[in-house]
């Protein structure tokens, strides 16, 4: 299952951003009002609780100079969130997530909802951050 998100525009410069989405601790402000729990395990692994979900380990990494990953700990629930910057102008960035999932076609159908909904509230709260550029 692929769902991608765009946004076209945010007022934040590209360094601004590599800096924000480069500290796992930051990843609590964009998954905020969806999770029920967040704890930083070490300097590149996160759990959260999404809703009625179980438990997701997250690895973290960086994977070129604009781009970064959230790659699920789990052979049950394996997925993988890709976030890609683009520079616009010298204020402005361009950002993509793509979340890719490797699932079962039962729990697709079942996740499918959920899941767009989920990357939809993100796309907001990264809409509405407010950097030092």
């Amino acid at each position: 299952m692929k769902i991608t998100r765009e946004i076209e525009s945010l007022e934040n410069s590209i360094k601004s951003l590599i800096n924000f989405f480069e500290e796992i601790k930051n990843y609590k402000k964009i998954f905020d009002e969806d999770i029920t729990s967040f704890e930083v395990l070490n300097e590149n692994t996160f759990r959260l609780k999404i809703g009625s979900f179980p438990n997701i380990s997250l690895t973290h990494k960086k994977t070129s100079n604009n781009s970064f990953s959230l790659k699920s700990n789990s052979d049950n629930f394996d997925f993988e969130i890709h976030i890609n910057l683009s520079e616009i102008n010298m204020s402005s960035t361009k950002c993509q997530i793509i979340f890719n999932g490797n699932f079962s076609t039962m729990i697709e159908m079942m996740a499918k909802k959920p899941l767009e909904n989920f990357l939809t509230n993100i796309s907001k709260k990264i809409e509405g951050l407010v950097l030092i550029n």
